[in-house]
């Protein structure tokens, strides 16, 4: 697939660019808001944590119903129904309602997400430049990401209520859904030859798709013959959805890429959400500046993504590249709980948010690599996937929250180098695919198998 054929594709692809720029925008707002909720509520870190967990609900309630999404609703309008659950989350925030009300609606916003993401980044995967536009997709998240931290405290620095912040994104979030709604029209019919792996060529694939946007002199019958074995592929793949959940979860790879996810993920967003917090209490910094600490991670995040997802994937792979980048995170955030200065530590944070940008990535070119999942069941693997990165994302920064309520806000680093080593455990687990790629028919060595 490229990106002009199918003809919508370019609309398509900026489309899940803003649409992961606005999950961004609203993962980084809680880390940087943190402070406020809790004085604003008059609670706690652990009861303010609950918000985590409760988005990690959402996130795996969707999981569980990952294989009927797109047969029941198609592509657009799981989509459409993703930024509507967000939208109902953002709307209850910004009116500024009681805490619980507050906590049960981070559940509609793991929902929505959930879907948005295991759709588009499955989207994305099915294009000839993987590593480019995943890059771009990703590097959208990064710059929502930056971006929010330093609205929201420029926002709650300026006397405004901290909920309104939550507007903004409900504004955002209904701009992306009448863009979903008309950019994804057909989605289902002129998408299908990439969703299904085939015995055909790539090449009389290809061919078949073209042939439909070819057909505009006249040829009623051809067209409607088209549309009928089209629709009787799509009936077939919605009667099969149950088998390949069944297939995803018997499959060993979905389980090592979603607990990658878990692990990956809680360490991100531990780090993004607690690294103010972490400021503030441990290292006695401004309480005026220090917000913007969060959005030092996020925007190096965002460069690490632009900018070394590509690179790495062209030279050293995917496989080979986590393991390096993940390797120096691990040093660079020992390196922020080991010297006791603020200002060098937001740099560090920085800079370790540029290693960390390319893992997920890099990680959906891989777990999209031929060889590695059947194309079938990549759908509701990713959306499995997803879901335990998302999950990993709340549950992780929960744990935090009680710890940090017990002995200090510092144990956000810990953890993170516990999550990243136990991550990179299971990155040796996967088959090394680019590898068996190379050399398809080798006897491969340990190490061969590792590197």
């Amino acid at each position: 697939m490229t990106s002009s054929n199918p003809p919508r594709n370019k609309w398509r692809i900026v489309t899940c660019v803003a649409l992961n720029f606005t999950c961004g925008f609203s993962d980084a707002a809680p880390g940087a808001l943190l402070p406020h909720i809790e004085q604003y509520y008059g609670i706690g870190y652990s009861v303010a944590s609950l918000i985590w967990i409760s988005s990690a609900i959402g996130f795996i309630f969707t999981a569980c119903l990952s294989h009927k999404i797109e047969p029941w609703f198609g592509k657009r309008y799981a989509l459409v129904l993703g930024c509507i659950m967000a939208s109902i989350m953002y709307a209850i925030i910004a009116s500024g309602t009681k805490y619980p009300a507050v906590a049960i609606s981070f559940f509609f916003g793991g929902a929505g997400f959930a879907i948005e993401v295991a759709q588009v980044n499955v989207f994305i995967s099915r294009f000839d430049k993987v590593s480019t536009y995943l890059s771009y997709l990703h590097g959208g998240y990064g710059i929502g990401a930056t971006i929010s931290p330093l609205i929201a405290t420029s926002m709650v620095g300026a006397g405004i209520p901290w909920y309104y912040f939550y507007l903004v994104l409900l504004g955002i979030m209904i701009l992306n859904c009448f863009s979903i709604y008309f950019s994804f029209e057909g989605a289902d019919v002129d998408l299908l030859p990439w969703e299904e792996e085939s015995s055909e060529p790539e090449g009389h694939l290809m061919s078949h798709s073209g042939s439909r946007n070819s057909l505009n002199d006249g040829e009623e019958f051809e067209m409607q013959e088209y549309n009928r074995a089209q629709s009787r592929e799509l009936q077939q793949a919605n009667n099969s959805s149950t088998i390949n959940m069944i297939l995803a979860l018997k499959t060993p790879v979905t389980w090592l890429i979603a607990f990658f996810c878990l692990f990956y993920q809680g360490a991100e967003v531990s780090m993004a959400g607690w690294i103010v917090s972490f400021f503030l209490d441990y290292r006695h910094g401004n309480p005026k500046t220090v917000g913007y600490a969060a959005s030092s991670f996020w925007g190096g995040l965002t460069i690490g993504r632009l900018a070394l997802t590509r690179p790495l994937h062209k030279t050293l792979g995917s496989r080979r590249g986590i393991f390096i980048v993940s390797v120096l995170s691990i040093v660079l955030i020992g390196l922020v709980w080991a010297i006791p200065n603020v200002i060098a530590e937001a740099v560090i944070v920085a800079l370790a948010g540029i290693l960390i940008g390319p893992n997920y990535p890099l990680l959906i070119a891989y777990s999209a690599h031929h060889g590695l999942l059947p194309r079938k069941i990549q759908v509701v693997s990713i959306t499995i996937m997803s879901a335990f990165g998302s999950s990993g994302g709340a549950i992780f920064p929960f744990i935090v929250g009680l710890l940090s309520q017990k002995v200090g806000t510092f144990v956000v680093l810990p953890v993170f180098i516990v999550l990243y080593s136990a991550m990179m455990i299971l990155w040796v687990l996967l088959p090394n695919v680019e590898r068996r790629k190379k050399q398809p028919s080798k006897e491969f060595t340990l190490w061969e198998r590792f590197w």
